[in-house]
């Protein structure tokens, strides 16, 4: 059985809201690190889907962003990612 990894950014007022504050690059390296020890990622319907919106460009570069972001960005895409959905069958993505 393998081991599974919840991670959640949240600030110090518990604010969960990914729109308050962007994560700088000493963020992004270590959910960079984190994912680097998974096998796979696991979301439901709607953070895959707010994730399918911004990162795959990120990835290709078509949308600026520093290195670290785009580190990040390139990773997810090789990540094999599961979906949990009972609405929606197709997960066009890399690797979904």
């Amino acid at each position: 059985m393998g081991l599974l990894t919840f991670s959640i950014n949240v600030t110090l007022d518990g604010c969960l809201d990914h729109r308050e504050g962007i994560a700088d690059d000493e963020t992004h390296a270590f959910f960079t690190r984190l994912m680097d020890k998974s096998g796979a990622m696991l979301w439901g319907r709607v953070t895959y889907e707010m994730m399918e919106s911004s990162w795959p460009a990120v990835a290709r570069g078509d949308t600026e962003a520093p290195p670290a972001m785009r580190e990040w960005a390139v990773r997810l895409e090789a990540k094999p990612k599961y979906v949990v959905s009972s609405t929606r069958q197709d997960f066009p993505w890399t690797n979904s």
